[in-house]
């Protein structure tokens, strides 16, 4: 009798194992389901509205839609659903990032292809104080600089960190700061909060950032900001190669990677911004140094600093 008992109860618990391990996959396709639905429905949906368009009892609902609620995903007024602040902060945040690359990277890959360098675009993660590393186009070379996708790098000795950092404003860059002293990742890197400070502004009137063994002790960076339309800085565009390879001409690296950030900035609609750099196999190289005496740039100067 034993047996008979236990065989329908261990039954009746796997059944309710994958029935409950399928519920969460459910809840979160009908979660993104009505986000969509009001994405294409401006004035709104009712609850029958919903149930209807999405095949769903108006209970099962209910029941995901007043927490999508309550952390403002979703404002339910005059009997309609309709996204809310949570939802567009949502897709602002995707939307910057989905440009950058569409933008972005064809001229990506014609600088690795001029260069033999290693590219990347580096956006800011604001609350970790961290560079995150969303595309990149890696050099064909077999000893090069590679880092997976996601990869997060220090805001304080990276280039791409220190570019993203030195336009973050004046508030965020004070609370960053007083983190120091900060971790050293080598003999290199600099870790004071003064330092750092005094080479901000630098960055700013240059537009470049240059680190060399500050990450990595065999790899220099060299960065230069990304403008928006408004003249924000969205991005940071990065160039990473062996140290022994930027020692020859180090300016030569410098313009490279300010003249490509400013095509992008183009491509965003900067108004101060250049085209230097086309998605052509066939287009000019780049000049092969930086001019003795760089021509002054509005908001900035042409010129690069050898690596510090």
């Amino acid at each position: 009798m034993a047996k008979k008992v236990k065989t329908p109860v261990v039954a009746a618990a796997r059944r309710d194992t994958g029935a409950s391990a399928a519920a969460g996959p459910r809840s979160l396709i009908r979660t993104l389901r009505i986000l969509e639905q009001l994405a294409a429905a401006a004035p709104g949906l009712s609850l029958a509205a919903l149930s209807t368009e999405l095949q769903s009892p108006k209970s099962s609902l209910l029941g995901l839609l007043r927490p999508m609620c309550s952390y403002g995903y979703l404002v339910h007024s005059d009997g309609r659903y309709t996204l809310g602040p949570a939802a567009y902060r949502l897709g602002v945040s995707i939307m910057p990032t989905l440009s950058i690359m569409r933008i972005a990277t064809p001229i990506m890959r014609e600088l690795a292809a001029r260069s033999g360098e290693t590219v990347l675009v580096a956006v800011l993660d604001r609350e970790a104080g961290n560079a995150v590393y969303v595309e990149k186009i890696e050099s064909t070379q077999s000893i090069r600089y590679t880092v997976e996708l996601g990869t997060q790098r220090p805001l304080y000795c990276s280039a791409a960190g220190r570019v993203l950092l030195a336009y973050a404003g004046k508030e965020y860059i004070e609370r960053y700061l007083k983190r120091a002293p900060f971790p050293a990742r080598t003999a290199q890197t600099l870790t004071r909060g003064n330092e750092l400070r005094r080479l901000l502004p630098q960055i700013r009137e240059r537009q470049l950032a240059i680190t060399v063994g500050e990450v990595s002790s065999d790899v220099a960076g060299f960065a230069a900001p990304i403008f928006d339309r408004e003249g924000r800085v969205i991005a940071a565009l990065t160039m990473a190669a062996p140290i022994s390879r930027t020692l020859a001409n180090p300016r030569d690296f410098a313009q490279r990677i300010r003249e490509a950030a400013d095509s992008v900035s183009f491509g965003f609609g900067h108004a101060g911004a250049e085209l230097h750099i086309a998605a052509d196999a066939n287009a000019p190289p780049l000049a092969a140094a930086l001019p003795a005496t760089p021509a002054p740039r509005k908001g900035g100067r042409r010129g690069a600093a050898a690596p510090r």
